[in-house]
């Protein structure tokens, strides 16, 4: 079977070339994504919070790899979750960015993806600086995000569970709408494998 059937040699032999140039170009660019994200080491005493889960500081944007706050579709739970990231922020001292702070420990299963950039975001686990507290963490076992599964390899579950049975934070306000949440970042797309990790 032909993959390009009426194509000349020459014709299948550029489409190939091609291909491989594409491919080449695309990882190296994905390389560059990943040093530059591992390099990078974001920190900021009064950051300015997009989000639950969003933070801006004056040298980049990053999204707090491992949860998942409520957005636009639940904008009474989307203002409390940044609320309270923002107050959480100013009681501890700012934040502290990088992708060496996640909580690996904390896995059950191998984290799926693990991009370091999404929506022009970087990528990073941050850290209050005046306890060392996980911002993740805290902010799903207050009830203000959940786990998010392929980028936090169930980090955060038990903290989650423990938030939705206590009706803590944002679990309190809106149940079903934390549980849909919940729901759905707890998903694994096709093709992406996690596999337990055994301790």
């Amino acid at each position: 079977m032909k993959l390009f059937p009426g194509a000349t040699p020459f014709q299948r032999w550029m489409m190939g070339a091609t291909f491989v140039i594409v491919a080449v170009y695309s990882i190296a660019q994905n390389k560059e994504s990943i040093v530059e994200a591992s390099q990078t080491r974001l920190t900021s005493p009064s950051p300015r919070i997009i989000d639950g889960d969003t933070v801006d500081f004056t040298n980049g944007r990053v999204r707090i790899v491992g949860i998942d706050a409520p957005d636009d579709d639940l904008p009474v739970l989307k203002k409390l979750s940044s609320d309270a990231l923002r107050g959480l922020s100013s009681r501890d001292g700012g934040m502290d960015c990088s992708v060496s702070m996640f909580d690996y420990a904390l896995r059950r299963e191998n984290q799926c993806r693990t991009n370091p950039k999404s929506y022009g975001r970087l990528n990073l686990a941050c850290r209050f600086p005046a306890n060392k507290a996980s911002v993740g963490a805290s902010m799903v076992a207050q009830g203000y995000a959940v786990d998010y599964r392929v980028y936090s390899g169930g980090a955060y579950v038990d903290l989650m569970r423990k938030a939705a049975a206590q009706r803590v934070g944002l679990w309190g306000v809106d149940y079903e709408g934390m549980r849909q949440l919940a729901i759905r970042q707890a998903q694994v797309p096709e093709g992406c494998s996690t596999g337990t990790i055994k301790r």
